[in-house]
Protein backbone atom coordinates (compact mmCIF):
# COMPACT_ATOMS: atom_id res chain seq x y z
CA UNK A 1 0.00 0.00 0.00
CA UNK A 2 1.49 3.65 -0.83
CA UNK A 3 0.19 6.80 0.30
CA UNK A 4 0.53 9.87 -1.65
CA UNK A 5 -0.26 13.24 -0.85
CA UNK A 6 -1.52 14.71 -4.45
CA UNK A 7 -2.21 18.34 -2.53
CA UNK A 8 -3.43 19.79 0.95
CA UNK A 9 -6.69 18.55 0.26
CA UNK A 10 -6.39 15.48 -1.95
CA UNK A 11 -4.65 11.61 -1.65
CA UNK A 12 -4.15 9.24 -3.42
CA UNK A 13 -3.60 5.31 -1.77
CA UNK A 14 -2.49 2.83 -3.94
CA UNK A 15 -3.42 -1.03 -2.85
CA UNK A 16 -2.39 -3.80 -4.55
CA UNK A 17 -3.93 -7.00 -5.21
CA UNK A 18 -2.19 -8.49 -2.12
CA UNK A 19 -3.50 -5.58 -0.35
CA UNK A 20 -6.89 -6.39 -0.94
CA UNK A 21 -6.76 -10.32 -0.11
CA UNK A 22 -5.29 -9.08 3.20
CA UNK A 23 -8.08 -6.61 3.94
CA UNK A 24 -10.48 -9.31 2.99
CA UNK A 25 -11.50 -6.95 0.22
CA UNK A 26 -13.37 -8.11 -3.26
CA UNK A 27 -12.77 -5.55 -5.45
CA UNK A 28 -15.28 -6.56 -7.60
CA UNK A 29 -18.03 -6.52 -5.11
CA UNK A 30 -17.16 -2.40 -5.06
CA UNK A 31 -20.02 -0.53 -6.19
CA UNK A 32 -20.92 2.82 -5.52
CA UNK A 33 -22.65 2.71 -2.29
CA UNK A 34 -22.49 -1.54 -1.85
CA UNK A 35 -21.39 -2.61 1.46
CA UNK A 36 -17.73 -3.79 -0.06
CA UNK A 37 -17.21 0.02 -0.79
CA UNK A 38 -17.95 1.02 2.32
CA UNK A 39 -15.81 -1.40 4.39
CA UNK A 40 -12.85 -0.41 2.42
CA UNK A 41 -13.14 3.66 2.66
CA UNK A 42 -13.76 2.45 6.38
CA UNK A 43 -10.66 0.50 6.60
CA UNK A 44 -8.94 2.79 5.03
CA UNK A 45 -10.04 6.16 6.88
CA UNK A 46 -9.28 4.26 10.00
CA UNK A 47 -5.70 3.60 9.04
CA UNK A 48 -5.16 7.49 8.03
CA UNK A 49 -6.68 8.41 11.24
CA UNK A 50 -4.19 6.14 13.50
CA UNK A 51 -1.12 7.14 11.24
CA UNK A 52 -2.05 10.67 11.83
CA UNK A 53 -0.78 10.89 8.17
CA UNK A 54 -3.97 12.58 6.93
CA UNK A 55 -6.73 14.91 8.76
CA UNK A 56 -9.73 13.95 7.22
CA UNK A 57 -12.17 15.94 7.86
CA UNK A 58 -15.87 15.43 8.38
CA UNK A 59 -16.96 15.44 4.55
CA UNK A 60 -14.82 13.84 2.12
CA UNK A 61 -15.37 12.63 -1.94
CA UNK A 62 -13.68 9.27 -2.11
CA UNK A 63 -13.11 7.71 -6.36
CA UNK A 64 -12.05 3.94 -6.51
CA UNK A 65 -10.23 2.78 -9.66
CA UNK A 66 -9.73 -0.79 -10.46
CA UNK A 67 -5.88 -1.04 -11.68
CA UNK A 68 -5.21 -3.54 -14.76
CA UNK A 69 -2.70 -5.33 -12.06
CA UNK A 70 -6.27 -6.70 -9.98
CA UNK A 71 -5.65 -3.89 -7.01
CA UNK A 72 -7.32 -0.40 -6.92
CA UNK A 73 -6.53 3.52 -6.75
CA UNK A 74 -8.84 5.48 -4.11
CA UNK A 75 -8.46 9.10 -4.18
CA UNK A 76 -9.91 11.19 -1.21
CA UNK A 77 -10.55 14.15 -1.29
CA UNK A 78 -11.36 16.89 1.74
CA UNK A 79 -14.63 18.65 1.12
CA UNK A 80 -14.30 21.09 4.13
CA UNK A 81 -12.28 21.87 6.76
CA UNK A 82 -9.12 23.28 4.99
CA UNK A 83 -7.81 27.10 4.47
CA UNK A 84 -6.22 27.34 0.81
CA UNK A 85 -4.03 29.60 0.18
CA UNK A 86 -4.81 33.27 -0.21
CA UNK A 87 -4.25 33.68 -4.23
CA UNK A 88 -5.18 30.45 -4.85
CA UNK A 89 -8.51 30.88 -2.80
CA UNK A 90 -9.07 33.87 -5.57
CA UNK A 91 -8.39 32.35 -8.83
CA UNK A 92 -10.63 29.69 -10.02
CA UNK A 93 -8.91 26.74 -12.23
CA UNK A 94 -10.91 25.24 -15.70
CA UNK A 95 -9.55 22.61 -17.75
CA UNK A 96 -10.63 22.07 -21.01
CA UNK A 97 -9.82 18.38 -23.01
CA UNK A 98 -10.26 17.61 -26.54
CA UNK A 99 -8.11 15.16 -28.49
CA UNK A 100 -7.52 17.20 -31.78
CA UNK A 101 -4.94 19.64 -32.67
CA UNK A 102 -6.88 21.76 -34.66
CA UNK A 103 -10.15 21.78 -31.88
CA UNK A 104 -7.26 22.73 -29.67
CA UNK A 105 -6.00 25.80 -31.65
CA UNK A 106 -9.27 26.92 -31.85
CA UNK A 107 -10.04 26.77 -28.50
CA UNK A 108 -7.08 28.73 -27.55
CA UNK A 109 -7.87 31.30 -30.31
CA UNK A 110 -11.31 31.62 -29.38
CA UNK A 111 -10.28 31.68 -24.99
CA UNK A 112 -7.76 34.41 -26.14
CA UNK A 113 -9.90 36.61 -27.85
CA UNK A 114 -13.07 36.61 -25.39
CA UNK A 115 -11.33 36.18 -22.22
CA UNK A 116 -7.49 36.43 -22.82
CA UNK A 117 -7.38 39.39 -20.75
CA UNK A 118 -8.44 37.84 -17.62
CA UNK A 119 -6.58 34.44 -17.77
CA UNK A 120 -3.61 34.52 -15.04
CA UNK A 121 -2.19 31.23 -15.74
CA UNK A 122 -2.49 28.71 -18.88
CA UNK A 123 -0.70 25.05 -18.78
CA UNK A 124 -0.77 22.55 -21.51
CA UNK A 125 -0.60 18.50 -20.41
CA UNK A 126 -0.80 15.58 -22.68
CA UNK A 127 -1.57 11.80 -22.66
CA UNK A 128 -2.84 9.09 -25.39
CA UNK A 129 -3.28 11.34 -27.63
CA UNK A 130 -5.65 13.59 -25.63
CA UNK A 131 -4.73 17.40 -24.94
CA UNK A 132 -5.78 19.08 -21.41
CA UNK A 133 -5.10 22.74 -21.32
CA UNK A 134 -5.67 24.58 -18.05
CA UNK A 135 -6.65 28.09 -17.01
CA UNK A 136 -6.63 30.13 -14.10
CA UNK A 137 -8.58 33.14 -13.84
CA UNK A 138 -9.91 35.47 -11.21
CA UNK A 139 -13.31 34.38 -9.26
CA UNK A 140 -14.83 37.93 -9.58
CA UNK A 141 -14.52 37.57 -13.65
CA UNK A 142 -16.88 34.01 -13.46
CA UNK A 143 -19.75 35.51 -15.58
CA UNK A 144 -17.47 36.33 -18.19
CA UNK A 145 -15.35 33.12 -18.42
CA UNK A 146 -18.66 31.37 -17.96
CA UNK A 147 -20.80 32.89 -20.81
CA UNK A 148 -17.47 31.75 -23.21
CA UNK A 149 -17.89 28.47 -22.02
CA UNK A 150 -21.02 27.66 -22.65
CA UNK A 151 -20.25 28.81 -26.47
CA UNK A 152 -17.46 25.94 -26.75
CA UNK A 153 -17.79 22.38 -27.58
CA UNK A 154 -15.26 20.56 -26.21
CA UNK A 155 -15.17 18.92 -22.70
CA UNK A 156 -14.90 21.18 -19.60
CA UNK A 157 -14.39 21.34 -15.98
CA UNK A 158 -12.95 22.75 -12.75
CA UNK A 159 -13.57 19.81 -10.59
CA UNK A 160 -10.16 20.11 -8.19
CA UNK A 161 -9.55 16.01 -8.71
CA UNK A 162 -9.67 16.19 -12.40
CA UNK A 163 -7.18 19.32 -12.01
CA UNK A 164 -5.11 17.12 -9.54
CA UNK A 165 -5.29 13.66 -11.36
CA UNK A 166 -4.38 15.83 -14.50
CA UNK A 167 -1.10 17.11 -13.09
CA UNK A 168 -0.23 14.02 -11.93
CA UNK A 169 -0.56 11.74 -14.88
CA UNK A 170 -0.60 13.50 -17.69
CA UNK A 171 3.02 14.79 -19.51
CA UNK A 172 3.52 18.72 -19.24
CA UNK A 173 4.31 20.13 -22.46
CA UNK A 174 3.80 23.78 -22.01
CA UNK A 175 4.32 24.78 -18.59
CA UNK A 176 3.90 28.73 -18.72
CA UNK A 177 1.85 31.04 -21.33
CA UNK A 178 0.11 28.29 -23.48
CA UNK A 179 -2.85 29.78 -24.24
CA UNK A 180 -0.82 32.47 -26.35
CA UNK A 181 1.66 30.19 -27.48
CA UNK A 182 -0.98 28.19 -29.33
CA UNK A 183 -3.28 30.38 -30.59
CA UNK A 184 -0.38 31.97 -32.47
CA UNK A 185 -0.92 28.97 -34.18
CA UNK A 186 -4.50 29.80 -35.54
CA UNK A 187 -2.84 33.14 -37.02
Amino acid sequence: MRIIRISNNTIKIVLTQQDLIMLEIDFSKCDRNSPESKKLVDILLNLLRRSGFYDIGSKIFVEIFEEFTGGCVVYITKKNNYKPNSESSSLLDVMFQTDSVKELIELCSMLESSIGIFIRSSILYYSDNIYRLLISFPKTHIKQVARTIKKLKCYSSNDRLVIAQTKEHYNLLINSNALNKISELYK
